[in-house]
């Protein structure tokens, strides 16, 4: 697929951060757009400004961890465009701690948005594309599939989930012309970092966003190499050349090779990471 004018393509988690770049993105190349988030004033304030930039857009609100609200979405955007030719699977969340102090309810609660956003973004879509005999679904994973991070248990475990349900759907689609990408990015400077839940059991860093706002952590975060900009034309990128997976960003290769380089060593520089960290949490 290399020519978006006219195609539909619907996005989740569209009204900041990497799923508004997607939305631009896609924009740029003449597509309609249907976008979804949980954040109604921001994603009124994007939909503004790429109907400014003469785009046709379509906006609903809806909480991708509510299989009902996912499934009214695709029920509208099909009345609205009777197609979706791309579905990017965007919205996410974070949660980092030990594991010991998470309780089921972070646990349920990532997984409602990482996980199941990503299942009921495919169920829903998917058999309308196999219906027509095309399309692409693009999945948003993250460097943290490909190898363990410092309090990132339950974001790496769903990430790799992601990848893993990607690659298996890609082999399924492709027998009905269907397309499936996961791209996988490190660390980037989105608004991510402020609904992150930060499990900190010694209670010397705040649990609250604006609170965090100068912490190290939303610092690195705010400040790394990474820029969703980037991160969204490999997206399209991906979806032009069918690629099936996708490395965004020099820090996801170099954890991605070494993970498989040497195991060993990873899981020893994750134990001093850890010792390093409980300095501060």
């Amino acid at each position: 697929m290399d020519d978006f004018r006219g195609k539909v393509v619907a996005v989740t988690g569209a009204a900041s951060g990497l799923g508004a770049e997607i939305a631009r993105a896609f924009a740029r190349r003449g597509a309609r757009l249907e976008l979804c988030d949980v954040d109604s004033d921001r994603l009124c304030g994007i939909c503004r400004e790429l109907e400014r930039a003469g785009a046709e857009v379509s906006m609903e609100v809806v909480d991708v961890s509510r299989a009902e609200q996912v499934g009214a979405w695709s029920e509208h955007v099909l009345e609205r465009s009777g197609a979706v030719d791309v579905l990017v699977n965007n919205a996410g969340v974070t949660c980092a701690g030990r594991f010991e102090a998470l309780t089921l309810d972070d646990w349920e609660w990532i997984a409602g948005i990482d996980f199941w956003g990503v299942i009921y973004g495919c169920h829903f879509f998917y058999p309308r594309m196999k219906e027509r005999g095309r399309g692409h679904i693009v999945n948003i994973s993250s460097a943290a599939a490909h190898a363990p991070l410092p309090l990132m248990s339950a974001y790496g475990t769903l990430k790799a989930a992601v990848l893993a349900f990607s690659q298996s759907l890609r082999g399924e689609g492709a027998a009905y012309g269907i397309g499936v990408s996961v791209v996988c990015p490190g660390a980037m400077n989105t608004n991510i970092a402020d609904s992150m839940r930060l499990i900190s059991p010694a209670g010397r860093m705040s649990l609250d966003p604006k609170a965090m706002e100068g912490s190290r952590t939303v610092r690195f975060l705010r400040g790394s190499i990474g820029t969703p900009a980037r991160v969204a034309e490999q997206v399209v990128r991906a979806v032009e050349r069918d690629r099936g997976i996708v490395n965004a960003g020099i820090e996801t290769k170099l954890l991605d090779l070494f993970w498989r380089v040497n195991r060993r060593l990873a899981v020893a520089g994750l134990r001093t990471s850890l010792r390093l960290i409980d300095r501060h949490l």
